[in-house]
């Protein structure tokens, strides 16, 4: 591939270069290129690469070997991998066990890594749709039928994963925000807490509730009731504290969800809180029921322990809201649940990339692993690094597994769908898209499926970073779906018969 270019090239140079990617169909690579060329998104950095799926062999690209910041799109890597190695009927599973021993009876929480435990959108999404509150009520009538109206302490197994639960390379300045939640062996309610300020008489002090119900939560709330102009409220939480602060302006009910330090002592703070509401006591008479929770020794064992409850979420879930919801928490832990499936150790930011090293090389070749660097699994790190062409061949290879096919299919939204919702309104294309975006500051990426009837399909990666404020960034979306349009326009051109002709 020829490297990076931010200005038209000569006739004669253009004309020597596709003569040395004779390689590749001349009227899609011609395309592709002006249409580059012709957009101010042409400014930034920019890596295409289109894979014919069925021969795996690149059939367009331009930068398309170049390692570039993959922001979201680092989530096709990530559930790809947790697709191949926990297989598509993995269920996450959280473990309630009740344990006796010298008159102490101990419930036990062995995490799973579950990202869904108690998140809400998932909850009301069920058969039989929950709120938060469901599932508690659920918990806690499971040990009641077991008659247990007392609990001397609870117990927190989260060594499904390290206790680093938060990434070295995130922003510092955003951790606060769901989309940087800690990531733990125990997750519950997406590890946020979400406030929801409501106004009251103009110049009070608002009205807020909390979901989950967290009483024992430090909360200030410095906002004020307003009857004209907008919203202005938002949360501070600081580092390594659970401590709120409301500040601005409400007119009207906001949500806010804020991101909480310490996933698993959370997890059990709330759990005690909502078994002691329902009549299940936690600890000595008199004592908040936090203050009787802690996490697991290294040495305890609790195998004769009975279960009384399993909570289980299908890697199918998780997957839609990795992908179609593109929630980071979702994504990191499948990254260290596959970590952890492989090694047998904790699941690590370091194991779960290491897993993806491995399967790069096993399906795409030995040498394709040192072209990529794995930081996280979101894609929220900026030190994570993909050629556009490995995202492709990557799409192109799950996709030719019948294991795999269709689970990653229905993890990836289609145009109005999850994060898809806007894009490609204006467009009338052929053939179906399935696709994930992406987006930092400064990067935009979209890699995907074009499918035809017949099942035949494209493989795509357009990655831009190092994207200019103003008119490249304004282009940069637009420059997405005109490059798969332009497919889309040959494939029909091409017919089901030679894509890769």
């Amino acid at each position: 591939m020829r490297p990076r270019t931010t200005a038209r090239p000569f006739a004669a140079l253009a004309a020597l270069l596709l003569v040395a990617q004779v390689a590749f169909p001349q009227s899609l690579q011609t395309r592709l290129e002006s249409l580059i060329y012709d957009s101010p998104a042409a400014a930034a950095e920019v890596g295409v690469a289109v894979v014919d799926v069925e021969t795996g062999r690149v059939i367009a690209g331009y930068n398309a070997d170049t390692a570039m910041i993959p922001a979201s799109n680092m989530k096709l890597l990530t559930s790809g991998a947790a697709l191949l190695t926990l297989g598509p009927d993995f269920a996450f599973r959280t473990k309630f066990l009740v344990h006796e021993s010298d008159g102490r009876r101990t419930l036990v929480v062995v995490g799973d890594g579950d990202p869904a435990l108690g998140d809400p959108e998932l909850l009301g999404r069920g058969t039989t749709p929950l709120d938060v509150e469901g599932l508690l009520d659920k918990i806690a009538g499971a040990l009641q039928k077991k008659g247990i109206d007392h609990l001397d302490e609870i117990v927190l197994d989260d060594r499904v994963f390290e206790r680093e639960t938060l990434h070295p390379s995130w922003p510092r300045d955003q951790l606060n925000r769901w989309y940087c939640a800690e990531v733990a062996g125990l997750n519950f309610h997406t590890n946020t807490v979400t406030v929801f300020p409501v106004s009251g008489s103009p110049g009070t002090v608002p009205v807020l509730t909390l979901e989950p119900a967290v009483p024992w939560l430090e909360v200030h709330n410095r906002a004020k009731s307003v009857s004209r102009g907008s919203n202005t409220v938002w949360v501070s939480r600081p580092d390594e504290s659970n401590t709120l602060t409301i500040f601005g302006d409400v007119r009207y009910r906001a949500e806010i969800p804020v991101a909480i330090s310490n996933p698993a002592r959370f997890t059990g703070r709330v759990l005690a809180t909502a078994l002691q509401s329902r009549g299940i006591s936690v600890g000595t008479p008199g004592t908040a029921p936090g203050s009787h929770v802690r996490p697991i020794g290294s040495g305890e064992d609790y195998t004769d322990a009975t279960a009384v409850a399993i909570v289980r979420t299908s890697i199918a879930d998780v997957l839609a809201r990795c992908n179609v919801d593109s929630h980071n928490l979702y994504a990191e832990s499948l990254l260290k649940r596959t970590g952890h499936a492989i090694t047998g150790e904790p699941g690590s930011w370091a194991n779960g990339g290491a897993v993806i090293r491995m399967l790069l090389r096993e399906h795409l070749g030995p040498g394709e692993a040192g072209s990529v660097k794995i930081s996280d699994g979101s894609g929220m790190s900026r030190d994570n690094r993909v050629p556009p062409e490995i995202l492709a061949r990557w799409l192109a290879a799950l996709y030719r597994d019948v294991d795999t096919r269709e689970p990653l299919l229905v993890s990836l939204p289609e145009p109005g769908q999850g994060t898809l919702r806007s894009r490609f309104s204006d467009r009338e294309l052929v053939h179906r898209v399935e696709a994930k975006s992406g987006y930092l500051n400064g990067v935009y990426a979209l890699s995907g499926l074009l499918i035809d009837d017949g099942g035949r399909a494209l493989a795509f990666s357009i990655l831009l970073n190092e994207v200019p404020s103003g008119k490249a960034s304004r282009a940069a979306k637009p420059l997405h779906e005109d490059i798969v349009a332009a497919l889309d326009e040959w494939m029909s051109e091409k017919g089901t018969a030679a894509l890769g002709g």
